[in-house]
């Protein structure tokens, strides 16, 4: 088997008594599509915000590409592929979805600052969207 993309060792957090996240280790594969299910309260989000960077782990380690990058914030585990989606987004709910995505496809193509007209006409940025 190849080495995982994403891959979460002894992942663990607390919060005072409740411990929201115990011992979680996964291997997600290029191309597999999986699901985290459960009540509110499990955890669910827990995880995903401390995979993201978004919350610091109390112990454990996520390695991306083979890189541990536990250590590293939200916005550098986005420069470097790594990135999380939220169920309702309301950042711009009255652009078509082809604009939306166009929003992370300049980001990208490595010019985050040009308006929708001209982004929407650069052959590059349209077909990454």
């Amino acid at each position: 088997m190849a080495e995982p993309v994403l891959a979460t060792r002894g992942i663990c957090k607390s919060f005072g008594a409740v411990t929201a996240c115990k011992d979680v280790s996964i291997d997600l594969q290029a191309g597999e599509i999986h699901a985290l299910i459960g009540p509110n309260g499990a955890g669910k989000s827990t995880l995903i915000r401390q995979i993201a960077g978004g919350l610091r782990p109390d112990a454990g380690r996520v390695i991306l590409q083979g890189r541990d990058v536990t250590a590293l914030g939200t916005a550098a585990r986005a420069r470097r592929g790594l990135a999380r989606t939220f169920q309702v987004s309301t950042l711009a709910m009255e652009d078509t979805v082809l604009q939306n995505a166009v929003l992370g496809a300049m980001r990208a193509c490595g010019n985050p600052y040009r308006v929708f007209g001209r982004a929407l006409a650069a052959g590059e940025v349209r077909d990454r969207a």
